[in-house]
């Protein structure tokens, strides 16, 4: 196996493990196989397959900066509707909603970071 067919093999098992799958039925032009990653379907030999990763990180990045953005606005909400609030019950359900909120936070910075440290490693 030469290095170009190392590469390629590398990048379809990179998009299968970021949630592609493999298809039942071959390229109908060469008899490649399919894969199948955010509706589109592609051809791991007449395809690009080094775009196709290289959209997959980005529009990764593009959601965990979109639930940053989401949660944060979420937090804020339950903070100032915890601070208004009277009842000790409502005041506990918000409290722990707050608390669920900062964890998915702390989850999504954390995998931004990983998703950081694998685009590092790709470029080397």
């Amino acid at each position: 196996m030469d290095t170009k067919e190392k590469e390629k093999m590398k990048r379809t098992s990179d998009i299968l493990l970021k949630g592609g799958k493999l298809l039942g039925e071959s390229c109908p032009k060469c008899g490649g196989l399919l894969l199948q990653y955010q509706g589109r379907t592609v051809c791991v030999n007449c395809d690009n397959i080094n775009e196709i990763g290289k959209n997959m990180v980005v529009s990764t990045m593009d959601m965990t900066l979109r639930i940053q953005s989401l949660v944060s606005k979420k937090i804020e909400e339950v903070a100032q509707n915890l601070e208004k609030e009277e009842d000790i019950e409502k005041q506990t359900h918000l409290a722990e909603l707050l608390l669920k909120y900062i964890e998915v936070l702390r989850k999504v910075s954390r995998s931004k970071k990983n998703e950081s440290k694998k685009d590092s490693k790709r470029n080397d």
